[in-house]
C-alpha cells in the first residue's frame, strides 16, 4: 500500500514537471489545449462543478506580448527597443588578457 502511494506522488510530480516544460517550450500549443479543455468543460448541460473547473482553467487574455515585445521570458525573442537603447549606453567592455605568472 505504501509503495503505491509513493508511486502516485512521484507520478504527480513528474506530470507537473512535464506540464511546466510544455508550457515553457510550446506556449501557443499549450494555451490552445488549455483553452479547448476549458471550453469543453464549460458547455451547457454540464454539472456546475465541471463548469466552474472549465472557467477556472480558461487562460487569461494575453497582453499582446510576443516576439519583439521586449519581454524575452522564453529567451528566444529579440530584445525590444528599450533594451537596445540600454545596451548602447553601457560602457565598452575590455577584452580578456591572459598573463603567465612568473
Amino acid at each position: 500500500m505504501n509503495e503505491h502511494v509513493q508511486q502516485a506522488v512521484i507520478g504527480i510530480i513528474v506530470f507537473a514537471a512535464l506540464v511546466s516544460v510544455v508550457k515553457r517550450m510550446m506556449p501557443k500549443w499549450s494555451r490552445g489545449c488549455q483553452q479547448s479543455l476549458a471550453q469543453w468543460l464549460d458547455r451547457e448541460g454540464r454539472s456546475k462543478g465541471l463548469r466552474q473547473i472549465g472557467q477556472w482553467l480558461m487562460p487569461a487574455q494575453g497582453s499582446g506580448g510576443g516576439c519583439g515585445s521586449g519581454c524575452n521570458t522564453c529567451g528566444s525573442c529579440e530584445t525590444g527597443p528599450e533594451a537596445h537603447a540600454k545596451s548602447e549606453n553601457q560602457t565598452a567592455t575590455k577584452p580578456l588578457e591572459f598573463r603567465r605568472n612568473p
